[in-house]
């Protein structure tokens, strides 16, 4: 599940380490299935539709009895989903987009696109602004803020307003967003890639 670490930041939890809880399910699986493994899916899959090899958990071995081995083998190339490791239900189409990169289900090549349909939270000095703000990052970058719901963004700013991703491009002035910069998942976009995603869509 989702924890704090000592900066008070959130970082999302670990799957289990421990192999996993064999079921009433799964026995009776293997018992229909000897002299063969018995594959634990992650949960975010349909185990009855197509499930890619690095969405396995691992597996246990069933002998000629049918009966479940359990000696687990876990999959090195488990790529844990967001569901597996306690994120946060998405609220919107952009967060359900940025846990699927977080957790390499999903290319980052996919969220510019999102981003221009999707509804930000800038930072305003008034409720009347239309300018967006950018901060110094700690690496001397200006990165402008933006979050993904009014519930994310910081209490101590003065205001927020609603933007939504397209018509903020223009505003950048080639400064990169920084999507949910405190939240559990957060992005990086720069400016020319956004840019981009507008060019393509013509």
């Amino acid at each position: 599940m989702a924890q704090r670490d000592e900066t008070n930041r959130l970082v999302p939890g670990r799957p289990a380490t421990e192999k996993p809880k064999i079921t009433r399910e799964m026995r009776a699986n293997a018992k229909a299935n000897p002299n063969s493994w018995l594959y634990v899916i992650d949960e975010a899959f349909d185990p009855n539709g197509r499930v890619p090899s690095w969405a396995v958990v691992g597996a246990y071995p069933v002998n000629g009895a049918g009966q479940i081995v359990e000696d687990f083998h876990p999959n090195d190339r488990y790529r844990p989903s967001p569901k597996a490791l306690g994120f946060p239900e998405p609220a919107n189409n952009l967060e359900r987009l940025l846990q699927l990169v977080r957790t390499r289900h999903r290319p980052a090549e996919d969220v510019p696109p999102v981003v221009l349909d999707s509804t930000l939270f800038v930072y305003a000095m008034s409720p009347v602004q239309r300018t967006v703000i950018g901060f110094h990052n700690t690496d001397g970058r200006v990165l402008v803020p933006a979050y993904t719901s009014k519930a994310l963004v910081p209490k101590e700013w003065p205001h927020a307003r609603a933007v939504l991703g397209r018509d903020m491009v223009e505003l950048l002035a080639g400064h990169a967003v920084a999507i949910n910069p405190h939240d559990i998942v957060t992005a990086v976009v720069p400016a020319e890639h956004l840019e981009r995603a507008l060019t393509d869509e013509r």
